[in-house]
């Protein structure tokens, strides 16, 4: 399973009622972290630094007050600079308020570890989300462009397994949201291939869900898509989360509940899905402007001053590699040599890197790579050395 393992951004956490633990290489100090039940209690503005996330347990507020808490909650984390991973740890039994600018509602029985693990997921996405809408405004649409089948259709809801709650999950389900069933991960596997799915559910017993789970996770495609699992003793969830579930659904729900997380799910699905779409419809036309000269000098300094202005905000920084043949210890003799070079470097940097990192020709600046990290930077150089140096050019 291609999962991420290390924060897009570190601030302070914002929780209530559970703060994440911090991995060991943590750059903010817990002291700096937020208790929003504090806050609340106080009725404080939270501070303006980014926070890694907003955790929150419903258990920890006061049922009466919970409609006026995340009514001080939400507006502070919809007036940051940019979006941030916004948790809600919830059980079955649980009344949720109406919220729609969460990430993900998720069963509070979500181990540390996962939880870290669904943060750094999530944190890239909300980059690649970025990124996309920024190159759809910077590049345009493209002209006849055709997507590919797994990012197209409308918004729909895999259910897997042979149970007996189709019915309950189309009602869960939002009206404008297609249910499509499949009998086991094989099947699931093949209709998720044909059109597009914004979330999954699992529901089917313990090892089957385990084995249905493992087969759509190790498709690259799928490895990001919100799934669903069902369970019905609170033991077997946690090796559910550990085996790719980004949510847990034990015993029976409250129909409002069910709906609530479902909604969610859907929700951040299908902001997935259209970023990936846009960012490979980006990719196809990057790699088509290396036939018209590269892409021209005013719309690659607008794509690095607004895309450095965004990451500024998360304490990030844009990280520029020229791919010149010197800079790798090759010597050109020919201009039909630098070409061969050109496509040589252009290519590796594209395999090596990932879809929302831009990597193109400009004219008359050459190959580029433009990463969201210097790690990113480390690893294409080495990455590009080393094919070199197994490549006749």
């Amino acid at each position: 399973m291609d999962v991420e393992t290390s924060l897009s951004w570190r601030g302070p956490y914002w929780y209530a009622g559970r703060r994440p633990r911090r991995s060991g290489n943590a750059d903010a100090p817990e002291d700096l972290d937020i208790s929003l039940v504090n806050m609340f209690e106080r009725g404080s503005v939270l501070p303006t630094a980014l926070p890694t996330a907003v955790v929150v347990d419903v258990a920890a507020i006061d049922v009466s007050r919970l409609d006026a808490f995340f009514d001080w909650l939400c507006p502070q984390v919809r007036d940051l600079p940019c979006d941030v991973p916004f948790y809600v740890l919830t059980g079955s039994k649980d009344e949720l308020p109406e919220i729609t600018q969460t990430t993900a509602i998720i069963d509070r029985v979500v181990p540390d570890d996962v939880l870290l693990m669904l943060i750094c997921i999530h944190q890239r996405a909300l980059l690649r989300s970025e990124e996309a809408q920024l190159r759809r405004r910077i590049f345009g649409r493209i002209p006849g462009f055709g997507s590919a089948p797994h990012h197209s259709g409308t918004s729909s809801l895999m259910v897997v397994g042979l149970s007996d709650r189709y019915l309950e999950w189309q009602d869960a389900s939002e009206q404008k949201v297609e249910v499509v069933g499949a009998f086991d991960g094989n099947m699931a596997v093949e209709f998720m291939s044909q059109r597009a799915f914004d979330a999954v559910v699992i529901d089917a017993p313990y090892e089957d869900a385990i084995d249905y789970m493992q087969q759509i996770r190790r498709d690259a495609r799928f490895a990001g898509l919100p799934v669903l699992a069902v369970c019905e003793h609170e033991e077997d969830s946690v090796l559910l989360f550990r085996n790719g579930a980004s949510d847990v659904l034990v015993g029976e729900n409250r129909r409002e509940t069910l709906t609530a997380r479902l909604v969610s799910a859907i929700r951040f699905g299908k902001r997935r899905r259209l970023a990936d779409r846009i960012l490979a419809e980006s990719h196809v036309w990057l790699r088509q402007q290396i036939n018209h000269g590269g892409l021209d000098v005013e719309h690659y300094t607008s794509y690095l001053e607004t895309c450095s202005d965004a990451l500024a905000v998360k304490g990030l920084d844009l990280w520029e590699m020229r791919l010149q043949p010197e800079n790798f210890g090759l010597e050109v003799d020919a201009s039909d040599d630098l070409d061969e070079i050109y496509s040589t470097l252009l290519s590796v940097a594209d395999a090596t890197s990932r879809d929302e990192d831009l990597v193109c020709l400009v004219r008359g600046l050459g190959p580029v790579a433009v990463l969201k990290n210097e790690a990113g930077t480390q690893r294409l150089q080495k990455r590009i050395n080393s094919i070199l140096s197994h490549t006749q050019l």
